[in-house]
């Protein structure tokens, strides 16, 4: 602790302040993590048969790091799993029907209901691992298609050691109709269920639609009966209690949940504890803690109650409390893995954002005294992970709220919150209205109700189901297929067996690479492999896709979604009103840099033929250092503000955009989409693809998201900021653009991380600076920025003694993260970022 205190005193971290005895006591309490009395980690459940399936690989298809233990998982939850007592009929029921009852009982009769001392909501204990409820005919089918020859894994295997990126099904990225069950509860939801199931037909209620149903009221109930063992619980406690505050805190506690989630909530208090136990339920019945489950609006959807609660007497400052205990409950989802994750357990991995201020209809702001009461929350608690909080900027952002960002960038290091940029994005949602003709669903009336997801991704709320980072393409492959004429240029090497691979024709054959006589010929070769990039990343996603349709059903979440009662199928079937999977392009800047080398060395300057680049790059650029200084430092760079640059970079854009909108899955119908987040793929994919044009050598990191290579931005934030702009943008919207005149390729949004010394909002005309850029990136930037304000002397520092910096928050790609729980490739990325290195 004293070495702490040193750190805090020498580099000025950020800590919390002016919390409440309660609030104090329930972040300390979380922050003991293994210590702790009570957590939330998972607890594994069977159905007792020999072919039970309880972990599902397959939701980890996107997480590298977790591929050499997956049969590991596979077997241990198995093992530690305790047995759930099934009814009889029980095995008669269809695969969802059974999937509800199984969830239901779990969460209801098995686990224990657990209130905390000092909190103000329940719903304690939601991570499980639980049984597939497969009978043995479709264990054995599902195994086929995952883990039979030329399955699911061995695809998403090849796919990703060859370099592509990695594509599989996972589970949550959505925002749940929450404020529904706020504003009418569940009740009206299983009333609606049951007129629908009782307008099928005899045949349909025999058939999909009549399971589906069956088991989304079976679902539906879930919430009423937790919520009534949570009240019996309360009461307990509150009998213990002696005559005082915390025993009318109980009492009040039972009552709220007497009423909630199952009818409307009638004020605040209510309305809180009515959204955390749904939300936490969403993430049961996914088996994945907050994969990106996001709120939505909370500072739209709850203002009338927090407006009702505070004119009928309520203390502002009480109902601040309950946000910090939401807060509390939010991290407890790191719970999962608390005795394996890094930090114990506390690290970064999961997302549950929730949206603050932006435009309403009629383009006015919706900033309120809600906005500035979640602001509050999270400038006392922070440095803390979750929820994750995402502030809406625009042109008509108030000054106050802009004042508020500033200051608390100023003071937060790793930034606890993301910038959104509302006209950007709402173009790029209009952008995809009109590519899915959906404009029934998204229109210049309603886009302003978008919400990002996970760490950055829009969506629409409560209807959309869009994949965000299901499929992660790492574009610079197309660049090395178009140099081997539709072959790897190196051998891959299974780490693990040392076998070594031969080369194969992956690709088309676009021309062998030495002949060509012009840049256009050689963009030419790089247009085809970027559209068989994508073809093929669709194709693998489907291996996934098509077992997730078919052996994974969430009715619970299936209620909270529009379009699935509708017709009556599940949301993982493709039933939302939209329902898109994205794919998510990686190494944008490393492909436009290498591009844009190949074009400077070999056609423009003649520095090379391309046979000597070649060379260059399957010898790691070692003994080529006159060449790699040229393609380091004397090629142009996107992140300039270099028109010649940025054009190839908005035709790189349009081109791979413009393929993805072409494709569809084939098993749930699924629109594919454009969008950019890296997540931590830049890093670990560097050590698999090869040295590239541009300089870089094997080993060594990709480029982020939308951001330019590490290094490259060398005119300042402002030229970085214009690049991104003109980049999204493209090229054939340009002049009329999507929304209000301005373009946007990527309706997903794309992740842009900029880092800035602390000493830049020193003072009041510095920190009046920094607004300014801020308005300046609502016009030209793009629609994502996460802000880092940090000291590299700082993180190298933490490198060396981690235990003093436990709770040093950094920005990472779209997301916030424990410096010292990253690893050190990550941290060494963080550090030459903010120094300017490029690696």
């Amino acid at each position: 602790m004293a070495g702490e205190a040193t750190a805090k005193k020498a580099f000025g971290m950020k800590e919390p302040k002016d919390l409440s005895p309660r609030a104090k006591w329930l972040r300390d309490y979380y922050f003991e993590g293994v210590d702790r009395a009570w957590n939330n980690e998972f607890t594994a459940w069977t159905t007792g048969t020999e072919h039970d399936v309880i972990w599902d690989e397959m939701t980890y298809y996107i997480v590298p790091e977790v591929y050499p233990f997956m049969q590991t998982f596979v077997g241990s939850f198995t093992q530690t799993a305790r047995q759930v007592p099934l009814p009889s009929g029980f095995w008669e029921m269809s695969l969802p029907e059974r999937r509800a009852f199984f969830i239901k009982e779990v969460m209801v009769r098995c686990l224990p209901a657990e209130v905390l001392p000092h909190d103000l909501l329940c719903g304690a204990r939601f991570n499980i691992q639980a049984s597939r409820c497969f009978d043995k005919a479709e264990a054995k089918e599902r195994s086929r298609l995952v883990s039979g020859r030329g399955g699911a894994r061995s695809q998403m295997k090849w796919f990703h050691d060859h370099g592509y990126g990695n594509a599989g099904a996972t589970s949550g990225h959505l925002i749940p109709d929450y404020p529904r069950i706020i504003n009418r509860g569940f009740a009206e939801i299983h009333e609606d269920l049951l007129t629908r199931y009782k307008a099928l037909s005899a045949e349909d209620k025999k058939g999909d639609k009549g399971a589906e149903l069956r088991a989304m009221m079976i679902a539906a109930t879930m919430p009423r009966d937790l919520a009534g063992r949570y009240a019996d619980r309360c009461r307990e406690l509150a009998q213990a209690e002696a005559e005082g505050p915390r025993r009318e805190e109980l009492l009040r506690m039972a009552g709220n949940l007497d009423r909630v989630p199952w009818l409307p909530a009638e004020d605040f208090f209510q309305a809180v504890q009515s959204l955390w136990l749904t939300h936490m339920l969403v993430m049961s019945d996914e088996n994945y803690p907050g994969p990106g489950v996001s709120f939505g609006r909370v500072d739209q959807y709850l203002l009338p109650y927090w407006e009702k609660s505070l004119a009928g007497g309520e203390d502002r400052e009480f109902l601040k409390e309950i946000i910090r205990c939401f807060f509390f409950h939010a991290n407890t989802a790191y719970d999962a893995m608390i005795r394996t994750g890094g930090n114990q357990g506390i690290t970064s991995g999961y997302g549950q954002l929730i949206t603050l201020s932006g435009m309403g209809p009629d383009g006015r702001d919706m900033t309120n005294d809600l906005t500035f009461a979640f602001l509050e929350v999270i400038d006392e608690m922070s440095p803390i992970l979750e929820p994750k909080p995402n502030v809406r900027l625009h042109k008509g952002s108030p000054d106050a709220l802009l004042e508020k960002v500033v200051e608390m960038a100023g003071e937060c290091q790793g930034a606890p919150f993301l910038l959104n940029f509302d006209e950007r994005s709402m173009a790029g949602m209009m952008r995809e209205a009109e590519m899915a003709g959906v404009y029934d669903l998204i229109n210049e009336k309603n886009v302003c109700e978008y919400s990002p997801v996970g760490c950055l991704e829009n969506t629409m709320c409560g209807n959309d189901r869009s994949g965000t980072v299901d499929i992660n393409i790492n574009l610079a492959k197309a660049l090395e297929l178009a140099l081997g004429n539709g072959k790897s240029l190196a051998n891959y090497r299974d780490p693990i067996m040392g076998k070594v691979y031969p080369i194969i024709q992956e690709g088309p054959q676009t021309g062998v690479a030495e002949s060509f006589e012009t840049f256009d010929r050689f963009y030419a070769a790089f247009e085809t492999q970027v559209r068989y990039l994508i073809g093929k990343a669709m194709q693998v996603y489907e291996a996934s896709e098509q077992v997730r349709v078919r052996f994974c059903p969430t009715p619970y979440l299936s209620c909270l979604v529009r379009g699935c009662a509708e017709k009556a199928m599940d949301v993982t079937r493709g039933a939302a009103e939209l329902s898109f999977v994205t794919i998510e392009a990686v190494t944008f800047a490393t492909t436009v840099d290498s591009l844009l080398a190949v074009k400077h060395l070999v056609f423009d300057t003649r520095s090379c033929t391309m046979a000597e680049l070649k060379k260059a790059l399957l010898d790691n650029w070692q003994g080529h250092d006159v060449l790699a200084a040229k393609a380091r430092f004397k090629a142009p760079k996107f992140g300039r503000d270099d028109d010649a640059a940025d054009e190839l970079a908005a035709k790189v854009m349009e081109l791979w955009t413009a393929e993805t909108w072409k494709h569809r899955t084939v098993s749930s119908n699924r629109q594919a989409r454009p969008g950019m987040l890296s997540w931590n793929y830049w890093i670990a994919d560097g050590y698999i693809l090869p040295a590239t044009p541009d300089g870089r050598q094997k080993g060594s990191f990709l480029s982020n998201a939308i951001c330019p290579v590490n290094g490259a931005d060398i005119n300042g934030p402002t030229a970085n900021v214009n690049s991104v702009g003109k980049a999204l943008a493209g090229i054939s919207r340009r002049k009329q653009g999507d929304f209000q005149g301005i373009a946007n390729c990527l309706p997903n949004g794309a992740s842009h991380t900029i880092t800035f010394s602390p000493s830049l909002l020193r003072d009041p005309e510095h920190k009046e600076k920094f607004k300014a850029f801020l308005r300046g990136y609502i016009q030209n930037g793009g629609t994502a920025l996460q802000v880092n304000m940090l000291d590299a002397d700082m993180l190298k520092d933490a490198q060396k003694n981690p235990t003093d910096y436990r709770h040093l928050l950094v920005r990472v790609t779209g997301y916030n993260a424990y410096f010292t729980a990253i690893g050190k490739e990550l941290q060494d990325e963080v550090i030459a970022r903010i120094s300017h290195n490029k690696l």
